[in-house]
């Protein structure tokens, strides 16, 4: 079984290009340091034999994009059996898939995604068959499957994964299962776990969605103020969803392995 962690950031701190406001660090988003070296992330595989990532920035607006996106590539050449590199979105999708990247991130409420021609760069990534991973806005009078669909109304043949299945408030279910159904129709559109941290609803988006449609991620390093492992607590989420073995083993590896259209075996173990 091969595992992938299907959301991961790394960066370190002083690719801030601006101060973040008080405000903006009173945020449940900001307890945590906003910096994941490449060596304690390989680290932080290795501890829970985690065998490859899907790594980006950290999507904040204060974040100096090219200097986050370069990092990211740096570890790609690093680690080139353990990495697989997404930008942070922008209007220079193009050079970013020239240089390696192979799918790209957009945070909706912390990364001001406004900034660019969005619908210019989902349809350059659906030419090149790379997938846009978006964090959606979940709260009261925001709706996931909305926010989707009129982004696939523009660009059909996108590749979308909808970050922490859609969830409102991070480590629980709100609005998951609203989000699932609502897309259900969608089979280009999959999900990743990461910090939802409720089994049961990974048992019944299974139920919703189908076994190919559900990847793990653990939004790592975030979570880490909460005082344990988080690559590992999110781990024992999937383990706690009762579902079959081979259901586990599609969402913790294959069913990303075949979204990507990735060559990875059991040598990547």
């Amino acid at each position: 079984m091969v595992v992938i962690d299907s959301h991961v950031h790394i960066g370190l701190e002083g690719f801030l290009s601006e101060p973040i406001s008080e405000e903006r660090k009173s945020r449940p988003a900001f307890q945590d340091r906003m910096e994941n070296s490449i060596a304690r992330q390989i680290a932080a595989m290795d501890a829970s034999s985690v065998d490859w990532a899907i790594v980006f920035g950290f999507p904040l607006k204060e974040v100096d994009r090219i200097q986050a996106n370069g990092y990211v590539l740096d570890a790609y050449h690093t680690y080139p059996d353990r990495i697989i590199p997404f930008g942070l979105v922008g209007d220079d999708t193009e050079y970013w898939l020239q240089k390696g990247m192979m799918g790209f991130k957009q945070q909706n409420i912390l990364y001001a995604p406004e900034r660019f021609d969005l619908i210019r760069a989902y349809q350059t990534m659906a030419e090149a068959d790379v997938p846009m991973l978006i964090h959606f806005r979940a709260s009261e009078g925001y709706s996931v499957p909305d926010q989707a669909k009129a982004i696939l109304r523009q660009v059909p043949n996108l590749k979308l994964m909808v970050a922490h299945m859609g969830r409102h408030t991070p480590n629980t279910s709100a609005r998951v299962e609203e989000a699932l159904l609502g897309l259900a129709d969608e089979a280009q559109v999959i999900f990743d776990t990461s910090t939802v941290r409720d089994p049961a609803i990974i048992a019944r988006a299974i139920e919703i969605i189908g076994e190919e449609r559900l990847v793990f991620g653990s939004d790592y390093p975030f979570n880490g103020y909460l005082g344990g492992d988080p690559l590992a607590d999110e781990l024992d989420i999937i383990e706690q969803s009762k579902l079959p073995q081979p259901v586990k083993e599609r969402i913790l590896g294959q069913n990303i392995i075949d979204y990507l259209g990735l060559t990875i075996g059991k040598e990547a173990q």
